[in-house]
């Protein structure tokens, strides 16, 4: 097995016991177990408890973000890509149950204030995809020409917050709310005589 593999591995096997114990409450040994692993094999790829946690929760947010780009390189239509983006985006964390349960234990590591976050360069390469397409839509002529720059964070800001009030709040189902969200954005409120 290929290191970069081995790594994977340990990475969802790390996110399976962080979200089921919480990063205070899990221990090494218990993520070392979970592999058939000793201890100090399992040092041998990552520095400690935190590196580990750190790098794992890193690799759920990457394969959330691959999963989302996925689902967009299907789509030839701006408009089908935007809204492809915004429902694989909301709808992940209900398939990726071991990373949802982090997120739950963890709300820090998905914070609404950006000077908060420290994962910043992986959120920022999300947005950076919602630039994309609102750049694109534009240039297309399919989408009103915006402030693409504060457009991109209003829209992350809120989908943030639709991500913690559903899943880590474990508010009732928000998938009406999120379809009313993206139906508001992309046809607007007012109406057109």
């Amino acid at each position: 097995m290929e290191k970069q593999d081995k790594l994977y591995e340990i990475y969802k096997a790390a996110l399976k016991v962080f979200g089921a114990y919480g990063f205070k409450k899990a221990t090494v040994e218990d993520i070392a177990e979970e592999l058939n692993l000793t201890k100090g094999a399992l040092y041998q790829y990552v520095e400690s408890k935190k590196d580990l946690y750190d790098k794992a929760v890193a690799y759920g947010m990457l394969q959330w973000q691959d999963r989302v780009r996925e689902a967009i390189s299907h789509e030839d239509d701006i408009e089908k890509q935007f809204k492809t983006m915004c429902y694989k985006a909301f709808e992940y964390l209900s398939e990726d149950c071991d990373f949802r349960r982090v997120l739950v234990k963890d709300p820090s590591i998905f914070p609404i204030f950006f000077s908060q976050d420290p994962y910043k360069d992986i959120n920022n390469n999300s947005m950076n995809l919602l630039s994309e397409i609102l750049n694109a839509g534009i240039k297309e002529n399919r989408f009103r020409n915006v402030n693409i720059e504060l457009v991109t964070r209003l829209m992350f800001s809120i989908y943030k917050l639709f991500i913690i009030e559903t899943y880590v709040l474990e508010e009732e189902s928000h998938q009406p709310m999120i379809e009313e969200l993206v139906e508001l954005i992309t046809e607007g409120l007012f109406l057109h005589h």
